[in-house]
Order: structure tokens, then C-alpha cells, then sequence
């Protein structure tokens, strides 16, 4: 079943996500298993919401590619990620 992936980012930027993007997608391609990535700023923070196929592909790439990539990218230690996986019910593409 599809999740969409919602990680709030508190501290999060565009310098932080230019980072971190290429780690975890090289040449601007979707990881294996994601279907749809959106990115943006908040307020006080970085979006980033996504669609997988299934949370255990969500779950490997988070594990062996995010994580380690922010952790990287977050020098001062200031960034807190809050990340959640929700069933998708319907998703439409154009």
C-alpha cells in the first residue's frame, strides 16, 4: 500500500535541502519506490513531502540514505525532523 511521507523540518532550509538532495537523489531522480517528492519552505523550517509504494521502501531509504545524508548536512546539530508515514486512500497523477 502507497504512504505518503510527510517530514517537517524544524530549522530546515534551501541551503540544507541543496545539500542533502544530491546524496539522496543523484541527477535530480526519484529514489526507487517514491512516486511523487515536493519540497518548500515553512515557517521556522524545511517541508518535504513524498508518495512511496510502500512504507518499507520508505523505511530502507530513510535508513540508509537520509538519515545519514542530514546528519551530514546538519554541521551545527540544529536541525529536528519530524517525519510521518500516513496510508495513501487515493492518489491521482496527471
Amino acid at each position: 500500500m502507497s504512504v505518503v511521507v510527510v517530514n517537517n523540518i524544524e530549522g530546515g532550509s534551501q541551503e540544507m535541502y541543496d545539500k542533502v538532495n544530491p546524496k539522496v537523489m543523484p541527477e535530480g531522480k526519484l529514489p526507487d519506490g517514491c512516486e511523487c517528492h515536493i519540497a518548500g519552505p515553512t515557517d521556522g523550517g524545511w517541508r518535504v513531502i513524498t508518495v512511496w509504494e510502500s512504507e518499507d521502501r520508505f523505511n530502507q531509504f530513510r535508513n540508509e540514505k537520509l538519515i545519514p545524508a542530514m546528519q551530514e548536512a546538519d554541521e551545527g546539530g540544529r536541525l529536528s525532523p519530524s517525519i510521518e508515514a500516513t496510508p495513501v486512500y487515493r492518489l491521482l497523477k496527471s
